[in-house]
């Protein structure tokens, strides 16, 4: 009967963590590229740095945005199991961070049968919106050649709280990274 209790509390508790989770996360698209020549499973240490010759959007380009991202980074690649080394690492992750103004047209076509009593015609409005992009960009140590591409795209709205910024750039990262492979272990070091 314990056993059965505890399963219960610890279900419950997963269910509401991933309610909590989808709550807070934004309504980003992720997608992912790499190359197949590459095992990606060979890598165990990493360096994270943002992206070099790129320019960066003054808002989520900031210091502030930028140790974000490098925190959550490392947090995330850290929890799969790879360890940080800035000296001689196996991969680079760096980030870059983006805001392009879009625009949506909408169509209403009022046509209708009843069009020669009430009239009829086509409402075309426009809605002006910025959609941001989060990248992360993975190269190979020793040849400088990037192996892995994730981004996340879409609207973003900006938390009010300095704890919310830092989960939603914490779960934005989490989500750009969940394809990349765990750290595999090494099975003949003692460590």
């Amino acid at each position: 009967m314990k056993t059965i209790v505890k399963l219960m509390k610890s279900t419950a508790a997963v269910v509401v963590a991933g309610l909590l989770m989808m709550g807070c996360s934004q309504a980003l698209q992720t997608s992912y590229d790499y190359d197949s020549s590459v095992n990606l499973k060979q890598f165990k240490t990493f360096k994270v740095e943002a992206e070099h010759n790129m320019e960066t959007d003054p808002l989520l380009g900031s210091e502030l945005n930028r140790r974000r991202l490098g925190d959550a980074v490392v947090e995330v690649m850290e929890a799969k199991g790879y360890k940080m080394d800035t000296k001689n690492p196996d991969i680079i992750v760096r980030f870059m961070t983006d805001v392009k103004d879009r625009q949506q047209v909408r169509s209403n076509n009022m046509y209708s049968p009843y069009m020669w009593w009430y009239g009829g015609g086509n409402n075309i409005s426009t809605y002006n919106y910025q959609e941001s992009r989060f990248i992360l960009n993975i190269y190979q140590k020793n040849s400088d050649r990037m192996v892995w591409q994730g981004w996340a795209s879409g609207k973003v709205k900006a938390p009010t709280k300095k704890e919310d910024r830092e989960t939603m750039v914490k779960n934005t990262m989490t989500d750009i990274l969940r394809t990349f492979p765990q750290a595999t272990s090494d099975t003949y070091s003692r460590n």
